[in-house]
This record gives C-alpha cells, structure tokens and sequence, in this order.
C-alpha cells in the first residue's frame, strides 16, 4: 500500500504546489469557505430553502426536504465516523513543503520518536482527513438535486468539482480524500433515495392509497421500474 500513498502524495503535491497563482490563491479559499463567506453563504442557502418550501410546488419541497435530509446525515453520520475511525492526518499536518492556504509548513508537525519507535507528535494537530466532508456533502446535494431535476447537473457538478479542487489546492486533503467523499456523498445520496422510494412503494399503496394515486412517484429520476410520475 505504500506505492498507493506515494501515488496520493505526488498527485497532492502537484495540484497544492504546481498549479499556484494569484487568482487561485484568492479563489480556492473562498470556495472552501474562507474569506468570510461561510457565514452568509450558509444564511442565503437557509433564507432560499426556506423561501421555496414556502412558495415552491410539491416536487421542489420533497428535492429540498430530501437535500436536507441527505447533508445532514452524510456530514454528521458517515463521514465524522469514518473520519474518527480512520484517523488520517492532514497532508499540512505530516508533509513540510505542503501550503495550506497558501502558506508552506504551516501546519507541519515534526516527528517526536521515542526509543520504542513511537511518533509521539502522531496525534498533535492531526486533523482527521479521510474522507472530505466538503466533498461528500456537495456531491450528495448534487445526486439529491440531480433525483429530482435532471438540469441541474449543469452547474451544481461544477459547483462540486470546483469545491473539491479547492481542498487539494488549500493543502486540506489528499486527492483519495476528495475521491472518498464525492463517492461517499453521491453514494449515499442514492441509497436513500433507492430507501426512500422503496418505502414509499410499499407503505403508500397499503396505508395512504389516495396520496399513492396522486403522488406514486416521491423520487422522479429513480428508476426503479415504477410507473412514471404524474
């Protein structure tokens, strides 16, 4: 496995390294979050989302309902647990010539060997990395969109490469980070909705025939073999 993190580690090297400009440097963090935009990128999505519950139709409520559902608990549930089970330090923390946001070393952490072998510095400042939360939860709320409204593919998967670009380039993941979590979002995304509707099939023929016969479709782009959506 070694030749694999060798591989991971040029490949981080060359995108956090090789690939530095000005515009970049500006850019990058603020597609991470940085720059001050966090917070009011987080309000507008809050006040939009609330806004078209309110006045969009069924379809969107149930795409906005679902997104929610999906980030939420691809952040909170799958990706804090795989993290705190693998426990993979970040690039900046273990590689001395990585830039994080746009400084070199800043987070690099000198080994502390002990006479029994043992990187006493292991643990100081390792931030888990694996796999990349901004990652998984753009490309769950990318699937979840794409369930829902085909289109949107159109600029949300740019949306997402462009933020899982931007974690390599910041010196905060290696690339199998970003790999991991793109799979694991989308992934993810998709097996609830394959939960979603198969739960619906069943439980809303049985128990809520009337909302079955108006709705007996939840997710439209999830081809199960079901009837097409009215």
């Amino acid at each position: 496995m070694h030749w694999l993190q060798t591989i991971d580690t040029r490949l981080f090297l060359f995108f956090n390294r090789s690939l530095v400009n000005p515009c970049f440097d500006w850019l990058m963090p603020v597609l991470s979050g940085g720059h001050g935009v966090k917070t009011p990128f987080l309000v507008l999505v809050i006040v939009l989302g609330i806004v078209l519950i309110i006045f969009g139709n069924r379809r969107l409520r149930l795409c906005l309902i679902f997104a929610l559902i999906v980030v939420g608990t691809n952040d909170g549930l799958l990706c804090n647990t795989i993290k705190n089970a693998v426990h993979r330090a970040r690039p900046f923390v273990t590689l001395p010539e990585a830039r994080q946001f746009g400084v070199v070393g800043a987070g690099y952490i000198p080994p502390e060997i002990n006479a029994e072998g043992v990187n006493l510095a292991a643990d100081k400042g390792s931030h888990n990395s694996m796999p990349s939360s901004h990652a998984a939860n753009f490309f769950a709320a990318t699937m979840a969109l794409f369930l829902f409204y085909r289109r949107s593919l159109r600029f949300m998967l740019p949306l997402a490469l462009a933020v899982s670009f931007s974690r390599l380039y910041n010196g905060v993941h290696y690339p199998s980070d970003v790999l991991a979590g793109a799979i694991l979002g989308a992934g993810w995304a998709a097996a609830l909705a394959i939960v979603l509707e198969t739960s619906w099939q069943f439980i809303g023929k049985r128990y809520f025939p009337r909302a079955f016969e108006q709705m007996p479709v939840l997710v439209p782009n999830l081809n199960l073999g079901n009837p097409p959506r009215r």
